[in-house]
């Protein structure tokens, strides 16, 4: 690996995971044989399921994929139930049937290209009558298609598509296994805790980061429809469930922070609140502390590898803390305008990691080298905990000086009237790049008093010149920002104005 011989190189403990097919599933079945009687999962109507009937579950669609789908076969998981998902996947692990996680909301034109570019012959899909899920074909019967998964591939992950087309992270059982055991030791999971999961079971978060974690330990898993989710109705949640762990976007915290009728003790079940997926705002990390008496600590990963580090000690102030146990890291040193300040290129690797991207050799290239995945995300490494400035190629060329978008939101967080923000660079014919800033505000908002904020805050040349007022920041189904609308939003403004 010669392009990162040069970055400074720590190892964690090596942590191997059981091989062969099936190991997802024989977990599940011994705490589920161990714990019959213990409650599994809890729906978003409050319905709840020990581990005997989702075992019983997950054996009943084991034998429905086995009638119905041919050796070889590839199955697209397209369910929005979630004790029907966990079902069938865990089904699909006991059989070792490539599986491809889906939306279930996705358009029709969406799907389509979904089948083919994953080679999908069958869907797994929410069921209209007796039973869990129907399956039906994807696409036409008259032609099946080869595909190229590999013996020990199980779960193909999607990207969430934000800046494009979605990739395929392909993934054996052993690296979920292995996601699984070492984030469910990070997070210290027993068979007491209730863990709530409010987002998308499609993306690694959900299912990688919550679900499977909770299940082989024996925890509940209290599931809610994030999407629908209000402040006050997150609060309830965690209040009559006694929520002891959950883990969610920024944009969850700062629904509970401002929410009004939500009193300090709705959440005194909590143990564990952690914020991921997407970068996390300093001044809604100090709000949840100030108003629950919580840390909220950051977690910060990829889905190529899931968790990779986590802010355990709490150093707060938006930091990523640490590596956690099993990932192996690479810092490479990125030159900088600043000398003061030394930046690093992050590359991680360890028993998590997945093969690669299906049928996207160029991505998988540019992303996996010799056995190491290439972050591209750029990092502070500080003493006391790391931080994320932001995606290398994401960063804004202000006359030769390399701006971080992650930095300017974060200032732009903590401007009174400042809701939300997004950053992107808009090409310049003088200077490259400038910044675009487009924000959600309220009552408190002056722009003056934003731009003087900014000023004590920033170098000249991270100061945004264009501002644009929107009533809510455009965002992808996971409920990260969207910078391609972003983007578009700005570029429409940019031709009205001229």
């Amino acid at each position: 690996m010669d392009s990162l011989a040069e970055g400074r190189y720590a190892a964690a403990e090596q942590v191997r995971a059981p091989m062969g097919h099936g190991v997802m599933y024989a977990g599940f079945q011994a705490v589920a044989r161990e714990w019959p009687d213990a409650t599994a999962v809890i729906g978003p109507d409050g319905t709840a399921a020990t581990y005997a009937k989702l075992l019983e579950a997950v054996e009943d669609a084991a034998g429905k994929l086995t009638a119905e789908l041919a050796p070889g076969e590839v199955l697209g998981l397209a369910v929005a139930d979630p004790f029907a998902f966990v079902a069938v996947y865990l089904a699909a692990a006991k059989l070792n049937v490539v599986t491809v996680l889906l939306d279930s909301k996705l358009s029709a034109e969406e799907l389509a290209y979904s089948t083919g570019k994953f080679d999908l012959t069958k869907l797994a899909l929410d069921g209209t009558g007796p039973g869990l899920f129907a399956l039906a074909p994807a696409g036409s019967d008259a032609v099946r298609p080869e595909s190229d998964y590999a013996d020990d591939d199980f779960v193909v992950h999607c990207t969430s598509g934000s800046t494009g087309r979605p990739k395929g992270i392909v993934m054996s059982q052993a690296a979920i296994e292995a996601r699984v055991r070492l984030w469910a030791g990070e997070m210290e999971l027993t068979p007491a805790d209730r863990v709530l999961c409010a987002l998308p079971l499609w993306h690694c978060h959900g299912i990688d980061v919550l679900t499977l974690p909770a299940l082989l330990t024996g925890a509940t898993v209290v599931f809610a429809d994030g999407s629908r989710l209000t402040g006050r109705g997150l609060g309830r949640c965690v209040e009559s469930h006694e929520v002891t762990v959950m883990s969610g976007l920024p944009v969850m915290y700062q629904m509970l922070t401002e929410a009004r009728g939500i009193p300090a003790s709705a959440l005194r079940s909590l143990r564990l609140a952690i914020s991921g997926s997407a970068p996390l705002a300093p001044y809604t990390q100090k709000s949840f502390k100030q108003r629950y008496g919580l840390p909220l600590r950051q977690v910060y990963g990829l889905s190529e590898i899931a968790v990779i580090c986590f802010d355990r000690q709490y150093v707060g102030n938006g930091s990523i803390g640490k590596p956690v146990t099993g990932v192996e890291y690479l810092l490479d040193p990125v030159p900088t305008e600043d000398a003061a300040e030394t930046v690093y290129e992050l590359s991680v690797r360890g028993p998590a990691l997945a093969r690669g991207y299906y049928r996207d050799a160029d991505a998988t290239a540019e992303m996996f080298d010799e056995g190491w995945l290439r972050t591209r995300d750029l990092i502070r490494a500080d003493p006391d905990g790391w931080y994320v400035l932001g995606r290398h190629s994401a960063f804004i060329n202000v006359a030769g000086n390399k701006v971080g978008p992650l930095e300017v939101e974060a200032a732009l967080r903590e401007c009174p009237g400042v809701r939300e923000s997004a950053v992107v660079g808009v090409p310049d014919a003088r200077t490259t790049e400038h910044i675009a800033a487009v924000l959600v505000t309220d009552e408190r908002f002056d722009l003056d008093a934003v731009r003087r904020r900014l000023g004590e805050r920033l170098r000249s040349y991270q100061l945004p010149q264009r501002y644009l007022r929107a009533p809510a920041l455009p965002r992808t189904p996971l409920g990260k920002t969207d910078y391609a609308a972003v983007r578009r939003l700005v570029d429409s403004e940019e031709r009205d104005a001229k």
